[in-house]
C-alpha cells in the first residue's frame, strides 16, 4: 500500500492538504508515501522537506529540459524505480539526449537568481496589466500560483452582460485566431479565464493583449 499526494494548480479541488502532517499520518501506519509535484520543479527542497519517501517533477514544464522526469528521495526506493527501465516502465525509458538535456537544464537552474526570475515574471504579469488597458467588461487581476510556485497568473474575470459575450465564447474566439491563442480553462464556466506568461517573450504578450482588445470590442 501507497499514499500518493498529487501537488497541482488545476486538478486538485476541495480544502488544501497540509503536506507534511499527511505524510506523517502515513508513516504512523506504516505506509511509504509519493508526492507527485507534477510542475512543482522549483519547490522540491519543500515538498522533500515533508518526510516523503519520493517526489516525483517534470522535468519538462518549468525546467525547460525535454519530456523526462525526476524522482527524488530515499535510496531504495529511487533504486526500485529505477529498476523499471527492465520491466514494464522500459516504454517510458528517457533517452541519452532527454538525460543529457535535463542535466544540463539543473545546472542553469542552480545558477540562476530565484529573486531576479520572480521579478521577471512580476514585471511580465504588470506590462500584460498596462497593455491590456480598460477590458469592457472584465475585471483583470494577478492570482498566485494556488500551488506555492513563484510567480502569478493572470486571471480574467469576464461579465458577460457588460462585455458582451461569455468566458467561453471568448475562449473559443482566441483559439480560433490567428495565431490561436490558448488560455487555463479550468474555472471558464465561473466566467474565469487563466493566462500564464512564463514562457512568453514581450511581443507575445503585447499580441494577447491587442486580441483581446479586437475581440472584446467587437463582442459589444
Amino acid at each position: 500500500m501507497t499514499c500518493l499526494l498529487l501537488v497541482s494548480s488545476r486538478l486538485v479541488r476541495g480544502a488544501p492538504v497540509d503536506l507534511a502532517q499527511a505524510v506523517g499520518l502515513a508513516h504512523r501506519r506504516g505506509i511509504p508515501v509519493v508526492i507527485d509535484g507534477a510542475a512543482q520543479d522549483m519547490r522540491l527542497d519543500a515538498l522533500l522537506a515533508t518526510g516523503a519517501d519520493l517526489v516525483l517533477a517534470s522535468a519538462h514544464k518549468y525546467l525547460a529540459a525535454p519530456t523526462a522526469g525526476l524522482v527524488l528521495g530515499r535510496r531504495a526506493l529511487v533504486s526500485a524505480v529505477r529498476a523499471q527501465e527492465k520491466g514494464v516502465g522500459r516504454a517510458m525509458k528517457a533517452t541519452k539526449e532527454a538525460i543529457v538535456g535535463v542535466l544540463k537544464a539543473l545546472e542553469e537552474r542552480a545558477a540562476a537568481d530565484p529573486v531576479a526570475w520572480q521579478r521577471q515574471q512580476d514585471d511580465k504579469v504588470t506590462a500584460f496589466a498596462r497593455q491590456a488597458g480598460e477590458l469592457p467588461g472584465v475585471r483583470l487581476r494577478p492570482v498566485p500560483d494556488p500551488a506555492g510556485m513563484p510567480f502569478s497568473r493572470v486571471a480574467l474575470d469576464v461579465d458577460a452582460a457588460a462585455a458582451g459575450i461569455e468566458a467561453v465564447e471568448l475562449v473559443q474566439r482566441l483559439k480560433s485566431g490567428t495565431p490561436s491563442i490558448r488560455v487555463m480553462e479550468h474555472e471558464v464556466r465561473a466566467g474565469r479565464l487563466l493566462l500564464e506568461l512564463v514562457p512568453l517573450e514581450a511581443a507575445e504578450i503585447a499580441l494577447i493583449a491587442e486580441r483581446l482588445r479586437t475581440v472584446l470590442s467587437g463582442a459589444g
